[in-house]
């Protein structure tokens, strides 16, 4: 079957070409899209970083969608289903994609708002909440507030044990957002973000801190800020590249390193369904959180979304691509 799909056909510039796609192989189901999620990663395959391979080459792994064919050994799920992927692919920026049938959750019965359902980002915040294995009170930091450390802190207010959690930021728009669910927001550029970083340090650091900016800046303050006793370091970025560390402080503090990514566990599709089930009691709201849509095949919307996933200009949080 002929499918159209989007091509990054050099660095800063997509297209939509025609693809044929395979009838669902064993244990594959057929999804014809109606959103996908533009992922952090997505943006700098479009600026042509981290690609896979050389252009040109599709993109796309937060899709959403109904089933329309379904191959052998297909468990629990029936055409005309609707499904989010949680992991499963980097293809699905088309107008229909193949993917493993455990790979999916079920969405509700009759759902109309598909954006909402881009769960892969969640189900890796939820791995990122389970690994982190946060006990009654223990203090956190979260560093980053963009779109995955906002979802995180949606999952440490609603669904964690944490005791005092403190978001920290350059961006104040949001930190803005993130003062919806706590108080304790800080630019780490201004006087009061300064004075709180020097506070937490002097009082010895909290439990755990949560890293997601994905830079040297923010590592070595999550470093700083963490227990000087059995603290514990969670790095949910993509750390592009080399990075240093201060390897005296982390060995004399027994500082307790994770780097979760989903290849950090080992069933990580078994998270999938139960994510979704975690979205339609409202622990996570993803629809708060996306700013920017665009149609597929609006070339103009989708460079343009793009450019702003890049930029996080005009209050960039999320943004998702749709289909009719």
């Amino acid at each position: 079957m002929k499918v159209e799909a989007l091509f990054v056909v050099e660095p800063n510039k997509i297209e939509i070409m025609p693809v044929e796609i395979s009838p669902p192989q064993y244990n594959e189901v057929q999804v014809q899209t109606k959103a996908v999620g533009i992922c952090a990663w997505d943006s700098y395959l479009y600026r042509g970083m981290d690609a896979p391979k050389p252009c040109p080459y599709r993109i796309g792994h937060e899709g959403v969608g109904i089933i329309i064919d379904k191959g052998e050994g297909v468990k629990n799920l029936e055409i005309g289903d609707q499904v989010f992927a949680g992991t499963g692919g980097d293809e699905m920026m088309a107008t229909h994609f193949n993917v493993e049938y455990d790979c999916v959750a079920k969405l509700p019965k009759k759902e109309t708002d598909y954006a909402k359902w881009v769960g892969e980002p969640v189900v890796c915040v939820v791995n990122i909440l389970n690994k982190a294995n946060i006990q009654p009170g223990d203090s956190v930091a979260l560093i980053g507030a963009g779109y995955m450390g906002l979802l995180t802190l949606q999952g440490l207010m609603r669904g964690s044990q944490a005791g005092k959690v403190t978001v920290f930021d350059i961006n104040d728009n949001a930190l803005s957002i993130a003062s919806g669910y706590t108080d304790n927001c800080f630019n780490i550029n201004s006087e009061e973000g300064k004075d709180q970083i020097n506070k937490i340090k002097s009082e010895g650091g909290v439990n755990i801190v949560i890293e997601f900016a994905g830079n040297q800046q923010a590592l070595d303050l999550a470093s700083s800020l963490t227990s000087n006793a059995y603290g514990k370091l969670v790095i949910g970025s993509w750390h592009r590249g080399e990075r240093t560390y201060d390897g005296t402080r982390w060995h004399t503090t027994g500082l307790e390193v994770l780097n979760i990514a989903p290849k950090s566990t080992l069933h990580f599709r078994d998270l999938t369904q139960g994510t979704a089930n975690l979205i339609e009691k409202g622990v996570y709201d993803t629809k708060r959180l996306i700013t920017h849509t665009a149609k597929f095949g609006d070339m103009e919307g989708m460079n343009s979304i793009f450019e702003e996933s890049i930029k996080k200009i005009d209050g960039y949080i999320k943004g998702v691509i749709l289909f009719d």
